[in-house]
């Protein structure tokens, strides 16, 4: 039985999902790359550093913000 299992693939990110744990996907669906190239248009258009304000490319540029203080914060308390 064990043999027919199926392998999971993994799923691309979708904004419809409503999750907020960004760095478990590596590719988009074809909507979420959609809807961020027109939230990029707009920043770029509004001069938005990181996007509108509360927007979905905010909370992934804020994500990333985030995770990177932290690998900064961890490789600084090991060297100590």
């Amino acid at each position: 039985m064990d043999a027919l299992k199926r392998k999971v693939m993994p799923r691309r990110f979708s904004m419809k999902d409503g999750s907020d744990d960004f760095h478990n996907y590596e590719e988009a669906d074809e909507e979420t790359q959609k809807h961020l190239e027109k939230e990029f248009a707009e920043a770029e258009k509004k001069g938005w550093a990181q996007g509108k304000p509360g927007s979905f490319l905010n909370k992934l540029i804020q994500h990333g913000n985030r995770k990177t203080e932290e690998e900064f914060a961890h490789s600084e308390g090991s060297k100590t």
